[in-house]
């Protein structure tokens, strides 16, 4: 039994989630996009109509593609928390409630025999059951290279490439059946995911570490709030230049910021750049995904 977590949107906790992912607005804004043309095709048809009076032969792929957006990237850059997130800011430009579901962790079950593929056919049938005709949403499956590993590489099992087999059916199932659903696969190796699940892509957007300008605008967001010398910011954005291993945003914010105000608490002191510089120095980057 596939147990699947559904959220429902528009809610305030995926807002301020939206909101406080910093340095990564172009894939927000291309992500949705991209999904607001995938689940309202009214909006595709009204462009054309009132653009072209000839029927444009690219549009009808537009119609009839794969609803499927690959996020891939390095961990702790916001992929998974965007996709849990983007629910909320496209239930406000689509006008309508969207339902996002999340595949559990143990989707590929113990190993047995047709498990993988019994519990993927499970995960997009609960999904499609919920939304019915009438509503829309996203199904959201992290660490995709767990069963969309390509069928070349040697270590896969013929239970892995049934699995894949099986993913790449049901996507295709959904414009078919007629459901408003899009599917979010998320990876760290997107060199792993198999070539078949790659060529369906609507959209494919990469998540890379902060540096430059951006990981300046994070470290200018974790300080908002408090007043510094500008001479301080440039010391400390010099030494996130001088890392061999650029920090991620997860290194900057919850390895760094809030350890250092969980530092001042601790010695009952301001939240200070001094502090956020100390705890940054004794603070090596996350290593990055081979």
């Amino acid at each position: 039994m596939v147990n699947l977590f559904d959220t429902e949107h528009p809610n305030k906790s995926s807002e301020k989630q939206y909101d406080e992912l910093i340095g990564i607005d172009e894939n927000k804004s291309n992500l949705l996009s991209s999904l607001s043309l995938l689940l309202d095709s009214n909006k595709i048809k009204n462009w054309h109509s009132k653009h072209h009076k000839k029927e444009i032969a690219l549009v009808n792929q537009i119609y009839s593609g794969t609803p499927l957006v690959i996020l891939s990237g390095d961990v702790g850059c916001g992929k998974t928390a965007l996709a849990q997130s983007i629910g909320t800011p496209l239930s406000c430009k689509l006008d309508k409630k969207i339902i996002a579901f999340e595949t559990p962790s143990n989707i590929r079950g113990s190993g047995l025999v047709g498990e993988i593929s019994n519990r993927i056919t499970e995960a997009f049938d609960q999904a499609k059951r919920k939304l019915g005709k009438d509503k829309s949403g996203i199904l959201i499956i992290d660490e995709a290279d767990d069963i969309a590993t390509s069928r070349s590489q040697n270590q896969a099992h013929h239970e892995d490439r049934a699995g894949l087999n099986v993913l790449i059916k049901q996507i295709d199932l959904i414009r078919k059946d007629a459901v408003n659903l899009a599917v979010i696969l998320i990876t760290n190796r997107v060199d792993a995911l198999d070539p078949a699940v790659r060529r369906r892509t609507s959209l494919h957007l990469v998540f890379e570490r902060p540096t430059g300008e951006k990981a300046e605008e994070v470290v200018r967001y974790i300080l908002k709030d408090i007043e510094y010398d500008e001479s301080k910011l440039d010391d400390v954005m010099n030494y996130i230049k001088d890392q061999r291993v650029p920090y991620s945003f997860s290194d900057l914010i919850h390895r760094v910021a809030k350890q250092a105000i969980y530092k001042a608490i601790e010695i009952d002191k301001p939240f200070t750049i001094d502090l956020f510089k100390s705890t940054l120095e004794n603070t090596i980057p996350s290593p990055l995904i081979d």
